[in-house]
């Protein structure tokens, strides 16, 4: 999906390659048969380190801090702004209170400066949200990634 964004945001066609995972895709581009692959840093690290791949740019709205000398693409295309993110999902009646101290061990946990340093090791970055900014996120990323769906046709199999 983020190859999407990236067509309707430049303007540009490509030919989206659909693989049953980033493991498959990522042979395939280490091996040359496709020629580019919008990935997750921690899936493609070690393949960059070792000069197997070259990453062109991030995607996230600034430099990532484990890949500092790769621009964001927003600097080539203005307002470009898409990445991977993982969350903690429970029960719809969970308690507000367990899921306040949820939160609130999650948050300590990812503030920790040993977690923090093996996550950017890994080129990932926390996000430390309350809840009610986790869901004002995944509201503006349903709406963003609902407007990527329907410009490209994709379907539901």
């Amino acid at each position: 999906m983020i190859g999407e964004l990236f067509k309707m945001m430049a303007g540009i066609d490509m030919v989206h390659v659909p693989y049953r995972g980033g493991a498959p895709a990522l042979i395939d581009l280490l091996s040359g048969q496709v020629q580019v692959m919008f990935d997750t840093i921690p899936q493609s690290i070690e393949y960059i380190r070792d000069g197997k791949l070259r990453a062109l740019a991030v995607t996230t709205a600034t430099r990532s801090p484990t890949l500092p000398d790769v621009p964001p693409m927003s600097d080539f295309v203005p307002g470009f702004e898409a990445g991977s993110w993982w969350g903690v999902g429970v029960p719809k009646n969970t308690p507000v209170e367990i899921i306040g101290k949820l939160n609130k061990e999650i948050n300590a946990a990812l503030a920790d400066p040993k977690i923090r340093t093996r996550l950017a090791e890994l080129g990932t970055t926390p996000l430390l949200f309350s809840p009610a900014e986790v869901g004002t996120f995944v509201d503006a990323e349903t709406e963003k990634w609902a407007k990527v769906i329907k410009f490209s046709g994709a379907k539901q199999e």
